[in-house]
């Protein structure tokens, strides 16, 4: 019997070492777990003690993670293989991780015993000189296997045989599939009973909500090779299917596929409706234009041009939702500045955003989860509308303020040439919208206003001064005494000359009354 394979477990969850521990039968598979840590530096410590041949490490852990984890113990190691643990959010993260010694990886939502052997006895294969009992270990690789291996960035295998026999045509295609409770057999069965029958499709490197195929055709199918998927993403109501160039090298086959599934993500994100992108059907995108001049919007806030500045920023938004080959992440962090400054903005203009504070962070956190750009964008326009209902109750109480702050300035400087513009214009008020509102709220307009203020004041001195009716008028701001005269008969229904004397009258007669009674 050969050397048993020894294995350290990593991972901070107690409850995931366990399950690892429980998912296959170790040492009858020629397997020896020699250790389980919690984090990277115990780890180390075990691996220097134990000199494992593998170790299964989660990548997020305290004190040290499972990145630095695979640095170090590469660096101090060299022999020693290490397989991560993955999500799907970190998938393509782990891809990266490839160059920095990972020998393979694990999908946490996949892990059980079958996969987890498979993978095992597949870094086992790779380890040189070790002689493995179990005899998985020393078959040969699937196609499919060879094919992962390429994806992840492995070479051509020196031999490759067992590709030429079963690839016999000289161009390729990798078709990816997302969505939710995909069946790789299912999918492929479904795509070998159509027109693509004949054709050699393997299916690889499936992690449950993404499923890539590989076609391989010769150029005069291409055509039918549309036409037969794009009858299945029709039919197919809850995926998103990205044909990616056609190759003619499988040396090529990673770039492929990391620049297909990239484009696939950023076109999914922002035409979450579109359910096929085609590598030379893509929609195009909106033509280059000038950045968003952020001091320019607050300058328009500030300024309270609000209506223009919003009409600015919506013009800016629909054009960068017609960059398809922007990332996701830049159209979301744009969003979150935006929410961000106008918070600020409303709070240095003394509006009351108290309740906007408190709900900010589920505006960021909202956008930045989005899945796609309509999700964003409701939740922006959801923000949007609670800014303009803030700012609305805001101006009325400040218009409301502003306006008795007009009528007190009309009661002081009525004796002078008052016009409605310069009133205006001293405020920062439009002068249309000034006249509208002394029409509403006074039933008449603002020179009636302004003659019954004068009015009601040469009354006062009618009354109680001997000034002559011809001073009264200018005294009250009229420059012609004619029209003074015009206008208080028009409001009091007699003359100023009338009004005294009825006035005095009234005097005399009370005087009589007084006298009468003390007689």
């Amino acid at each position: 019997m050969g050397e048993v394979c020894k294995v350290l477990i990593v991972d901070d969850e107690m409850l995931i070492r366990q399950g690892i521990i429980n998912y296959i039968a170790w040492e009858q598979e020629g397997f020896h777990i020699v250790g389980e840590a919690s984090n990277g530096k115990e780890a180390m410590q075990l691996i220097a003690e134990c000199s494992p041949h593998i170790v299964i490490t989660d990548i997020v852990m305290p004190i040290m993670d499972g990145i630095d984890l695979v640095k170090e113990g590469k660096k101090q190691f060299p022999d020693t293989e290490f397989i991560v643990l993955s999500s799907f959010e970190d998938f393509n993260y782990v891809r990266s991780m490839f160059q920095n010694g990972v020998a393979d990886y694990i999908l946490k939502p996949k892990l059980n015993g079958p996969e987890l052997l498979k993978i095992l006895n597949r870094v086992v294969s790779r380890i040189s000189g070790f002689q493995h009992c179990v005899m998985a270990a020393q078959a040969e690789p699937t196609v499919e296997e060879m094919l992962e291996g390429l994806v992840q960035g492995s070479s051509l295998p020196a031999d490759q045989e067992a590709l030429s026999k079963v690839m016999t045509n000289s161009e390729f295609m990798l078709v990816a599939v997302r969505g939710k409770n995909l069946d790789p057999a299912q999918l492929k069965t479904a795509m070998e009973r159509s027109v693509l029958e004949e054709l050699p499709i393997f299916t690889l490197n499936t992690n449950g909500a993404e499923i890539l195929l590989l076609l391989n055709f010769n150029p005069h199918q291409l055509t039918g090779i549309k036409q037969a998927i794009k009858q299945q993403a029709a039919q197919s109501q809850e995926s998103t299917w990205m044909m990616c160039e056609p190759f003619d090298d499988l040396a090529d086959l990673k770039n492929i596929h990391d620049e297909g599934c990239l484009m696939m993500k950023k076109y999914a994100f922002y035409l979450p409706d579109t359910k096929l992108f085609v590598y030379d059907e893509v929609p195009p995108e909106n033509e280059k234009q000038a950045n968003f001049d952020l001091n320019h919007f607050i300058e328009m806030f500030k300024d309270r041009l609000f209506n223009s500045a919003f009409t600015y920023l919506q013009n800016h938004v629909d054009y960068l939702a017609g960059r398809y080959n922007n990332d996701s992440f830049e159209f979301k962090s744009f969003l979150g500045n935006i929410v961000f400054n106008i918070v600020v903005l409303l709070d240095a203009m003394k509006y009351d955003t108290q309740e906007l504070e408190q709900k900010k962070y589920s505006y960021f956190s909202t956008i930045n989860e989005a899945t796609n750009i309509n999700e964003a964008l409701r939740m922006l326009n959801t923000f949007l509308e609670e800014v303009k209902g803030i700012i609305h109750l805001g101006d009325k109480a400040s218009e409301s303020n502003n306006l008795d702050k007009i009528l007190e300035y009309i009661e002081l400087h009525y004796t002078e040439p008052l016009r409605l513009s310069e009133i205006a214009n001293h405020f920062h008020f439009n002068a249309s919208y000034l006249s509208s509102y002394f029409s509403t709220h006074h039933k008449e307009g603002f020179s009636e206003y302004l003659n019954r203020v004068r009015i009601k004041k040469s009354m006062e001195l009618l009354e109680n001064s001997t000034v002559s009716i011809s001073n009264i008028s200018g005294m009250v701001g009229y420059s012609e005494h004619s029209y003074y005269c015009k206008v208080f008969k028009r409001i009091t229904g007699m003359s100023p000359g009338s009004y005294r004397k009825e006035l005095q009258m009234r005097h005399e007669n009370e005087e009589k009354g007084l006298t009468h009674l003390k007689e």
